[in-house]
Order: C-alpha cells, then structure tokens, then sequence
C-alpha cells in the first residue's frame, strides 16, 4: 500500500515536468527577469561545490546572453560559520555580475520555503530555475502549485559523485513536497518585509524621476 501510494505520488509530481525544460545549451530559452539558482553546499565557506558551481555557471550564461536580467541566489544560512547565499553572491561578483543584479535570500530550509519566499517576499510570478535533473522536476512542480509561472533549466554539466545517492532521495523528498504542497501548505517559517527586484526598465525609469 505504501509503495503504490509512493509510486503515485512521484508519478503525480513529475507530471508537471514535460513541458517548459531546456537544456543550457539550447539557444531557444525564453527571456525571464529573474532567475533562481537554488543552493548546495559551499567548502571553507568560499568555495561552491560541482553541483552549485554548476548552477552558478549556467545562470551566468543566460545572465551573460540577455536571457535573464537579475539573479536571485538561495542558500542555507543557518550556522553562523556557513553562508551559501554570500559565497554565491561572491562567485557572482568575480564573475563581473552587477551587484544591484543579485538578490539574496538567507534563510533557505527546503524547495517548498525557498519558492514560497520567492512569491510571498520577493514578489515573483515567473522565474527561471537553475538546478540539476534530479532536483528540477520537483522545484518545477512546486513552482506551478504555487502559480508561480516557471520553467526550468538544467545545469548537468558533468556526472555527479552522489547521483544514485540524489536520485533515490528525490523519491521521497517528492513525497514530502506533496505533503506540504497538497496538504499542509505552510507559511515560510522567515518571511520578512517584501524585497521587489527591480528590473533594469524600471531602474532607469527611477533615475529619470530623480533627475527631473
């Protein structure tokens, strides 16, 4: 009975994922405002993993290519020592990213809280997501849920150490996000004031006021 009920559910989530999927190597993406690089794990508090790195790079091509004019990174912050959000923002600057591009959101837990955030703080109806295969398919399915128009980019860029590791614990990690999508449905534990991410029209449009 719990198999079957697990199966459904997976076969459920992953519903929401055969449309909207691009490759970063397609040269087809529809332009976004703003895109979400979703967190992993930083060594020495400094440098990303493969898998951040890799979600870093792609969202810095489309970044580079026009497709996307803002960034939003989200990342753990929950220990004083370690700071995903800085690291990517850092990584980002190195890389020659405007700082008024990059938006950071501290208090990532899980997907669920992290898109929730998106809507609810930084006011975002339509994002595009940057993360692995694995990962992808349970954001994108979140996202939609929450009326949040999304599509997604993969970031696999080379083969992964922990793949099997990643892919078995997407199977019930699914199951946890219908829970709190379906059922639940709780408030972000941090919400704060709204952060509107100004797009660049509307950052020039601000400046003319100013000056007149």
């Amino acid at each position: 009975m719990w198999i079957m009920s697990i199966f459904a559910i997976n076969s459920y989530v992953l519903s929401y994922s055969h449309e909207g999927y691009y490759q970063y190597t397609d040269n087809n993406i529809p332009s976004f405002e703003v895109g979400l690089v979703f967190g992993a794990a930083v060594w020495w508090n400094r440098w990303p993993s493969d898998i951040l790195k890799d979600r870093l790079d792609t969202a810095l091509q489309a970044y580079r290519d026009g497709t996307i004019e803002k960034i939003l990174v989200s990342g753990d912050n929950g220990k004083a020592h370690y700071n995903e959000p800085v690291a990517m923002q850092k990584y980002l600057l190195e890389k020659w990213v405007s700082p008024r591009d990059i938006y950071l959101d501290y208090a990532w837990f899980d997907t669920y809280d992290t898109l929730y955030r998106a809507k609810y703080v930084f006011w975002i109806s339509e994002v595009m997501l940057f993360t692995q295969d694995f990962h992808l398919e349970r954001a994108l399915y979140i996202a939609h849920r929450m009326w949040i128009h999304a599509i997604w980019v993969s970031t696999n860029r080379q083969p992964y150490i922990n793949r099997l590791w990643n892919n078995m614990r997407e199977i019930l990690a699914r199951v946890k996000a219908f829970a709190e999508v379906e059922i639940f449905k709780p408030e972000s534990k941090y919400v704060w004031n709204p952060v509107i991410i100004l797009s660049d029209e509307d950052i020039e449009s601000a400046k003319q006021e100013l000056l007149e």
